[in-house]
């Protein structure tokens, strides 16, 4: 059991330095060293399974909910495509009408847009932009 709680920890820290410290794996390494000094006191190895899951599961329990207090008014910053938001544009192109996709022309830009509704505008109609949402603007037509 040795090698499997390893290799948990080594995996479970890879991944969380593979997604840049978002806390998706960091629990399990917790739970992997808490199974692997059991294993390392002869503790059965049925005991160590339950121990690395209560261990992990614990540790998430406490620390989730401070680290979400510590994170969740992180203010966002505003990207440069934020600017647009409330400038009008025109529809140059349908690109597919069954989902509502269309490019528009926005300050010399082209950009791919979406209605919420999803209604295809006519080419050369002016549409103002509502939010963004990837590299799609949501608009609403004028």
């Amino acid at each position: 059991m040795l090698t499997i709680w390893i290799i948990i920890i080594v995996v479970a820290c890879s991944v969380e330095i593979a997604t840049q410290l978002q806390l998706v794996s960091v629990w399990a390494a917790v739970g992997g060293v808490a199974a692997l000094v059991a294993d390392v006191f002869g503790v059965d190895d049925n005991l160590q399974i339950v121990i690395f899951f209560a261990v992990t599961f614990a540790f998430l329990a406490i620390t989730r909910p401070i680290i979400h207090r510590f994170t969740k008014n992180v203010e966002q910053v505003p990207m440069n495509a934020d600017k647009n938001i409330g400038k009008t544009g025109h529809v140059t192109k349908i690109v597919d009408k069954a989902s509502g996709l269309f490019r528009v022309n926005l300050s010399g830009e082209d950009w791919s847009a979406v209605t919420p509704e999803r209604i295809v505008p006519e080419i050369g109609s002016s549409v103002r932009v509502e939010k963004i949402e990837g590299v799609k603007l949501i608009v609403s037509v004028i």
